[in-house]
């Protein structure tokens, strides 16, 4: 069972899976978590290949201990899944949840991977417009690829001393971010989505993620920016509860894993250690 995105729900799961994405926009869920979680769930349902109301959680855990996902996979399908079988069972369609039992899903620690600047500018100097705005919003406002293909003109507001971009950001919170002012400049000569999709609205997140990869080689991704705004704003702030509300996080524990500690301590660090004769 390989994922693609032709998947089609089986005709026993289509009413429930219906259902239970109106209820998840009753509850105002994004277009953007809609339309993932449809397509892990119809995934999910594609591969089980049985009605909705034949799944067991053991059915369940052998399936999940099949997929050679990464461990951000796992917990999402696990969320998701437990999403769809909860409302299941609160809106009387089962009597139970098979999805309780499911093995928690262990994240292993992350290491900061800071994107070096001079590795930034290479990839400023060989951009297009397009993208290096797409550059600076995740190495200057730390943006995810999402919020960034999200970004809009009228996303850009007027603070106390300059401005600053709303962010559209992950579960559907918003924050706000500081801009330099020639960016805000630039995003706000837009009209509407500042990168516009082929056939209306704006592009997928995987198209920013691709380009940025792209332009930056060598392995350096478009989250190794937002690491790079966090260790820079850490630094200049000291401020970890800042930083934390700068990135969207939801808490200080999972800024730490994007603030690497500054060179410069690290080789005071060695320097301090070195034996001399």
């Amino acid at each position: 069972c390989v994922m693609t995105k032709k998947w089609v729900a089986p005709p026993l799961w289509r009413e429930e899976l219906t259902g239970w994405l109106a209820a998840l926009k009753a509850g105002g869920r994004s277009e953007q978590t809609l339309l993932t979680r449809r397509r892990k769930m119809t995934y999910t349902a594609v591969c089980l290949g049985v009605s909705p109301y034949e799944v067991t959680c053991e059915m369940m855990t052998q399936w999940f201990a099949s997929q050679s996902w990464k461990p951000e996979t796992r917990k999402a399908y696990r969320n998701t899944v437990s999403s769809f079988f909860a409302w299941m069972r609160q809106t009387g369609r089962r009597n139970d949840d098979p999805s309780m039992e499911l093995p928690k899903v262990k994240r292993p620690r992350a290491h900061p991977r800071p994107c070096p600047d001079k590795v930034i500018l290479a990839a400023l100097g060989r951009a297009s417009e397009s993208e290096r705005i797409m550059l600076r919003l995740g190495a200057e406002c730390g943006l995810r690829r999402g919020e960034i293909g999200r970004v809009s003109s009228g996303d850009v507001v007027d603070d106390l001393v300059g401005r600053s971009l709303v962010v559209n950001g992950k579960g559907d919170k918003q924050r706000i971010v500081p801009l330099p002012d020639d960016l805000a400049d630039l995003i706000s000569a837009c009209d509407g989505y500042v990168f516009p999709g082929r056939f209306g609205g704006h592009v997928e997140e995987s198209y920013i993620g691709d380009r940025l990869s792209s332009l930056l080689g060598d392995g350096w991704t478009a989250h190794s920016l937002r690491h790079r705004y966090a260790t820079a704003t850490w630094q200049a702030t000291h401020d970890l509860l800042l930083v934390s509300k700068l990135l969207g996080h939801a808490s200080v524990e999972t800024t730490q894993v994007y603030v690497a500690m500054p060179d410069e301590r690290l080789r005071a660090g060695m320097a301090a250690v070195l034996l001399s004769a």
